[in-house]
């Protein structure tokens, strides 16, 4: 898929649903609406992806600004979120399958441990459902779901 395509699937106006799933509380489900807007910046050859949602009633959001080299299928991001950041910006890194589908990997200190791993997935299906979710990565063991947000066209 290229950068046009990949546009086109995704500028605009969303709405939906954000699951944030913390594992080591119980219960560990929250849930909230989200709203997502998706336009092109710095002459369309980039991405930003803004979005709201909240948790336990106190408003949050984030920001992905998104890369994507057509010839290399590099993908590149920056993403910061209000609750799940301290102030930095994590680089991130990953690719683009022939359906459009996004996967950057990032890493977050967690001292004294190793760094964690993080994972970014974008999907959108023929331009009308969008699907973000975010995976914790353990240095060892499998990925957990962190966030999974489901969004459709805004009306």
């Amino acid at each position: 898929m290229n950068l046009a395509e990949l546009q086109n699937n995704l500028i605009g106006e969303w709405t939906g649903n954000n699951l944030l799933r913390l594992s080591w509380l119980t219960p560990s489900d929250f849930h909230s609406r989200s709203r997502v807007t998706i336009s092109p910046v710095v002459r369309d050859k980039f991405l930003t992806i803004n979005y709201t949602w909240s948790h336990e009633d106190t408003p949050h959001e984030g920001l992905i600004f998104l890369g994507y080299h057509n010839h290399q299928r590099i993908v590149t991001a920056a993403w910061a979120d209000s609750w799940h950041m301290s102030g930095k910006l994590m680089s991130c890194k990953g690719t683009i399958d022939e359906a459009g589908t996004i996967d950057v990997r990032g890493f977050y200190e967690a001292p004294p441990d190793p760094d964690w791993g993080w994972r970014i997935q974008i999907t959108s299906t023929e331009g009308q459902i969008l699907q973000i979710t975010m995976y914790n990565c353990p240095p060892e063991g499998a990925e957990e779901l962190a966030v999974q947000a489901d969004y459709h066209r805004a009306s």
